[in-house]
């Protein structure tokens, strides 16, 4: 173990997906300090705080007044998706503000943080729903510090189509096409999660850039709606990205399910393409021996165990993506 934790220490740990202390919708005015320190105690050096900014189609959260806004279908107006997305945002760039943490854009910037025992945190978007449309908005938001993107989340919306209910037929729009080649140009990473195949396939295709498909699971394991099936694991791959497992208790009850699911896509398509993305937050149970603390030092002690060298703990860990995040950015 201890050969591992000096491996561990001379690399970055990222958690690939979060929303930690349930910024993206709870009225919290940034990130915990707290919050920090469990990530810091569980040895992740970089967290991708996402928004969800398809919320208020949907509902769920707290505004900024205090409001509660009960979840259910909602149509939001013209304007408010875009407006939510903004607010959430603040709650990144004021953990930020605090000292407490980094926002970066690339490795380098996340080594210098480590370096300086800081967390790095990465802003993006769960759901590209608060463009509504306008390419200029994914301009402004990489101006404001937003580096990575998912593209869909729980509706199909202006990019592309859902892998989970209500079900629509389709690929990436016209649109879809040019957000693509813009998050190329401004050196955003691409997260393909919670998009259907045709979507995948559609961005695999126009991405000159490798991309991510950040919080899931193997389909050939878990009959999962958001599971990937081994054509588009293999696809992703292909074009050099990631899988993410994440702790999901629901579908990956223990952590030896999660090194199962890790294990799946390592000989599915090797090594170099998995990764850990949580969802911290953002889900009503978590694998146990993951848990509420968050417990990213188990699962590496877990794939320890199930006899991964510690070269591959440090690529799941956060390498894979570190690759793919100097890839895009270079």
């Amino acid at each position: 173990m201890l050969v591992l934790l000096v491996l561990l220490a001379q690399s970055l740990s990222v958690d690939i997906h979060a929303h930690p202390s349930r910024f993206h919708r709870a009225n919290v005015a940034r990130i915990e300090a707290e919050e920090i320190a469990r990530y810091r105690r569980g040895g992740i050096d970089v967290v991708v705080c996402n928004i969800s900014t398809d919320t208020p189609y949907r509902g769920g959260y707290v505004t900024r007044e205090g409001q509660t806004i009960e979840t259910g279908m909602l149509r939001a107006e013209p304007g408010e998706s875009w407006a939510f997305t903004l607010d959430r945002l603040d709650r990144i760039l004021a953990t930020a503000a605090s000292g407490e943490a980094f926002l970066v854009r690339t490795p380098e910037e996340a080594l210098d943080a480590k370096r300086q025992g800081k967390l790095a945190v990465i802003a993006a978007l769960e759901g590209a729903d608060g463009l509504e449309g306008e390419i200029e908005h994914l301009r402004e938001l990489h101006r404001r510090g937003v580096s990575l993107v998912q593209l869909v989340h729980f509706r199909a919306n202006e990019i592309g189509h859902i892998q989970t209910w209500p079900y629509t037929p389709g690929g990436l729009t016209g649109f879809g096409r040019e957000v693509v080649a813009e998050a190329n140009r401004l050196k955003i990473v691409i997260d393909l999660a919670h998009a259907n195949p045709e979507t995948i396939r559609d961005v695999l295709a126009v991405s000159s850039r490798p991309v991510i498909f950040s919080h899931t699971g193997a389909l050939g394991l878990k009959k999962l709606d958001r599971h990937l099936g081994d054509d588009e694991i293999r696809a992703i791959a292909e074009k050099g990205g990631v899988i993410g497992i994440w702790p999901n208790g629901d579908a990956l009850p223990e952590l030896r399910d999660m090194v199962d699911h890790i294990d799946y896509v390592k000989k599915l398509v090797g090594i170099d393409h998995v990764g850990i993305g949580s969802d911290l937050r953002g889900m009503s149970e978590y694998t146990a021996g993951f848990g509420e603390e968050a417990r990213f030092d188990a699962i590496a002690e877990a794939l320890l165990a199930r006899g991964y060298s510690p070269g591959e703990i440090e690529n799941v860990m956060g390498e894979n993506f570190v690759r793919v995040w100097r890839e895009v950015t270079r």
